[in-house]
């Protein structure tokens, strides 16, 4: 398996500002897709419903150092890496980069970490949970063949 994860995404109009430059919050919004993409990749839904309960990944920190100018029309890869694993929580971060003058240049860099939550229906309170571990299996693959 590869260390890395990536998924591109083109900034499209609604993702920028008036300044046809890239809205810091479509950064974030990028990270959180390439997030669910690589879940997917694996066969896992980071977001589900049962009949009792509400299972959930929320983001419990994130950070975000923007290096570069990101416009609309520009196409973006979102370089994800598993930083560590948990026994609840999953810590990643992320290179963003495009294409500039046939070279790669990396435009931002983010943090976060999400931890494993369910709901009962009804209640306002969500409850840390262990990370699933068919998810927990294939996250410590990962973060293992970046050693």
């Amino acid at each position: 398996m590869d260390s890395e994860f990536v998924y591109s995404r083109r900034v499209e109009f609604a993702d920028t500002d008036t300044a046809n430059l890239i809205h810091f919050t479509a950064l974030l919004k990028f990270m959180e897709e390439a997030e669910h993409a690589l879940y997917r990749s694996f066969d896992f839904v980071g977001y589900r419903w049962s009949e009792d309960s509400v299972f959930g990944m929320p983001r419990v920190s994130v950070s975000c150092d923007y290096l570069g100018a990101v416009r609309y029309g520009d196409e973006v890869d979102v370089r994800l890496r598993v930083r560590e694993v948990r026994r609840k929580a999953i810590r990643y971060a992320a290179e963003f980069t495009l294409e500039r003058s046939g070279e790669r240049e990396v435009v931002a860099r983010s943090d976060w970490t999400v931890v494993c939550a369910r709901r009962e229906h009804g209640s306002l309170d969500w409850q840390g949970i262990e990370i699933p571990p068919p998810l927990k299996a294939r996250l410590e693959a990962l973060l293992a063949s970046l050693c």
